[in-house]
């Protein structure tokens, strides 16, 4: 590994005047679980480390009732995965949270790094764009907020600039009868890319079994994390049917964009988009129907 200057700022305007300094010449280090492999394996070269993971705001994990749940973008993945109320709200981000890694990892790996690292198997990218997050940019130029699904424009690649800092998330509070799924195909039961992940979130008209919204995201299926636009026109509006079931689960496969490659050919990717998008959404509207 090449050597380099670590840096650790206790905060944002101290960290983002480091990247303005030394633009294109530095790293972020939150868990560094994918940074410290790719700096061995020569793909990163950065002569400064910069280490954000103590800077409170970016370690932040908050739940309020009107602005939803704020997440830091240093956050480590299992505090995520077993938080009270993420649990509670929105049980899909938690689950997915939960397919990464292993236990030790997850105590380490980050949203921030997850989302920033922009593979398109990244098991929480498919759930957090159901939600409609938000990310928060912040450099020496002030502070901008992207839809997640906006971020992503290719494998590895994002929107943000050299001299930005993903500060954190913003996930808007779920509405009464909200709920949601994440499910994911691997070829073993932990610590495996995802060869497919579908998430959908889904809300209910209150009382009906109606379906007020829904959002359904594919993973793995293409360079970024997909919307299913199709699908959900469909679905809105209507009480889930076998029919609409059927319908949606082929509008998944026809959104899907997947690659052959070592896991699983085109074909088997597109098929489980349309299977794997019909058990997410009855999962879904059950969890919707209980959910207060």
């Amino acid at each position: 590994m090449k050597d380099f200057t670590y840096l650790a700022p206790s905060t944002i305007a101290e960290a983002v005047t480091l990247l303005a300094e030394h633009q294109g010449k530095t790293k972020i280090l939150a868990g560094g679980t994918d940074l410290m492999l790719l700096m061995q394996d020569g793909v990163f070269t950065p002569d400064y480390v910069v280490d954000v993971t103590n800077i409170p705001e970016l370690t932040a994990l908050r739940f309020d009732a009107a602005s939803g749940l704020t997440v830091g973008a240093a956050t480590p993945l299992r505090r995520i995965e077993t938080d009270r109320l993420v649990l509670e709200k929105y049980p899909h981000l938690a689950k997915a949270a939960s397919e990464i890694g292993s236990v030790q990892i997850r105590n380490r790996a980050t949203p921030g790094g997850n989302i920033c690292t922009a593979t398109p198997s990244g098991d929480i990218l498919p759930a957090l764009v159901s939600l409609q997050a938000t990310v928060r940019l912040a450099s020496v130029r002030g502070e901008r907020t992207l839809l997640l699904e906006n971020f992503f424009t290719g494998p590895r690649r994002t929107l943000i600039a050299p001299d930005e800092l993903l500060v954190d998330l913003q996930i808007p509070a779920p509405a009464p009868f909200t709920s949601g799924v994440y499910i994911k195909l691997d070829t073993r039961p932990q610590m495996d890319l995802a060869i497919v992940g579908v998430a959908t979130t889904v809300s209910l008209v209150p009382g009906d079994s109606t379906i007020k919204n829904v959002t359904i995201c594919l993973g793995a299926v293409a360079p970024t994390p997909i919307r299913v636009p199709e699908a959900e026109a469909l679905l809105t509006g209507h009480v889930l049917t076998e029919d609409l079931l059927a319908q949606a689960g082929q509008a998944a496969a026809r959104a899907a964009r997947p690659i052959s490659d070592v896991r699983a050919s085109a074909e088997y990717r597109r098929e489980q988009c349309d299977l794997m998008t019909r058990r997410a959404l009855r999962q879904a509207v059950e969890r919707a129907r209980n959910a207060a």
